[in-house]
């Protein structure tokens, strides 16, 4: 069937499938214009249809040309009182030339059509900030946006002179993504956020928790790091007394900062009902030892008795990080060009491979974590260590210490380099993990890792102990 033969219905479902496939919400600025003109320019059926599409309208990039987002704006208006914008502005995106005019033209619409916006995001470049931009964003009321994200170079040492944001008048904000070098203490309809990422920087870290208090009913709370960040020490004279209470709170994420911050960060702030903690942090040398903060955060988890029981242990294992998820809890930590400061190095190798020992056991020690289910993904293929790079001796090291912890596990899923673990259940441990009555072997769940298998040490688990095995990576 051609195009041309296509009804209005026909088309109308055409257009919704590619509203799926090829022009969802998180396509780039570029190729979704580029989509949607090729739309109108089949036929007039197709025309008809993708102009009575209002999602197709309604997400405007302000950095296409002037004329575009004019035809946009048009055709989101038909037949709507409150069109509901999307509208992104990226200032890099738009090149260097003709800022002034550009910049004056971004702050117009914003201060004309924010009345509409129900979803904004914002990302100004160093050297791309303007007073006529700021005062956008500073000073017009948003009373109908939902969503918020700023995203600042972290260069931006001033805010891009953005002291406050829409007036303090932003009502039915639930949601505000925060990238800036200095903290917004006074965050629109902060008493009703329920969605916070703030990017962490030494510049702003003493001033969240001042930020926090004020938003009691945030129920999803993402802490990033900056990607540079200097030896400044963390702050010692902080006014915050009591830690900050977040009753409300049930999901924390932070990335990209060193055990020592997140643990200051940890430190104050109370989550009473926090049922998903995902923490990435780097590894960082204190009181001549390592630190992670696993030993801080598994506590946090729920005690609730009713709770269904975990029963169910991730353990990630590469040369530079480890990662340990249970049901609500991931925990990761690396020491990807991490160097010891006060140890030499062969002191430093040994205590940290005791300190992996101590990550990967800490749910049991900590919990008293007995799972039957346990996945072992291991990526590391170097027979031996290499300074602070862990090998397969070190691997060795792991096993001993993981089945003689987990000694309850009946069904064991293993990918990567399998081939070490399943020869140890045969060899070495073939006494450990006396109810072990499954070995799966799986295709990694992070899909760029190639597995390997030794078909020989799992028939020998196979005929000696009697365990079923399930090798999915044939």
């Amino acid at each position: 069937m051609s195009f041309d033969s296509m009804n209005l219905e026909m088309c109308d479902r055409i257009i919704q499938d590619l509203e799926i496939d090829s022009i969802c919400p998180s396509t780039p600025a570029r190729p979704r214009l580029k989509r949607i003109l090729a739309l109108m320019q089949l036929n007039s059926t197709f025309r008809r249809a993708a102009l009575r599409r209002h999602s197709l309208w309604s997400t405007i990039y302000l950095e296409w040309r002037s004329d575009v987002v004019q035809n946009f704006l048009e055709n989101a208006r038909r037949n709507r009182t409150h069109p509901d914008l999307t509208v992104f502005l990226d200032t890099r995106a738009s090149g260097t030339s003709d800022k002034r005019e550009k910049h004056e033209r971004w702050a117009k619409f914003l201060k004309e059509e924010m009345a509409i916006i129900r979803v904004l995001g914002v990302k100004i470049a160093v050297k791309q900030s303007s007073s006529a931009l700021a005062a956008a964003l500073s000073e017009t009321a948003a009373p109908r946006l939902i969503t918020f994200e700023l995203d600042l170079d972290e260069k931006q040492t001033n805010n891009a002179n953005i002291h406050r944001l829409f007036a303090n008048n932003a009502p039915n904000m639930t949601a505000i993504h925060l990238h800036a070098a200095t903290p917004f203490l006074e965050l629109p309809n902060s008493l009703s956020l329920t969605e916070m990422a703030y990017r962490v920087t030494p510049r702003n870290v003493s001033g969240l928790f001042e930020m926090l208090r004020k938003t009691p009913r945030l129920a999803y709370l993402s802490l990033k790091g900056a990607r540079t960040w200097d030896d400044s020490p963390l702050p010692v004279h902080n006014l915050v007394v009591e830690p900050v209470l977040l009753p409300a709170c049930t999901s924390l994420y932070i990335r990209d900062l060193n055990a020592l911050r997140t643990r200051y960060i940890l430190s104050h702030i109370d989550l009473p009902i926090v049922s998903h903690l995902d923490v990435h942090e780097r590894i960082v040398e204190h009181d001549n030892d390592l630190l992670a903060t696993i030993f801080d955060t598994l506590p946090r988890l729920p005690k609730n008795p009713h709770l269904r029981p975990r029963d169910w242990l991730f353990l990630g294992i590469r040369s530079n990080l480890i990662v340990v998820q249970i049901d609500g809890y991931r925990f990761r930590t690396d020491w990807n060009g991490f160097r010891f400061k006060h140890l030499t190095d062969v002191v430093g190798a040994h205590t940290l491979i005791a300190h992996v020992v101590d990550v990967v056991i800490a749910p049991a020690n900590t919990l008293l974590l007995q799972p039957s289910n346990l996945h072992i993904e291991n990526s590391i293929t170097i027979p031996e260590s290499d300074g602070l790079f862990m090998g397969l001796d070190y691997l060795g090291v792991l096993m001993d210490q993981i089945f003689k912890v987990y000694p309850s596990v009946r069904r064991l899923t293993l990918s990567g380099n399998t081939n070490p673990i399943t020869q140890s259940l045969h060899g070495t441990h073939s006494h450990s993990l006396p109810g072990l009555s499954l070995v799966k072997i799986e295709p990694s769940p992070r899909g760029n890792l190639v597995g390997t298998h030794d078909a020989a040490s799992l028939e020998m688990l196979k005929t000696t102990r009697h365990i079923e095995i399930k090798n999915n990576q044939l």
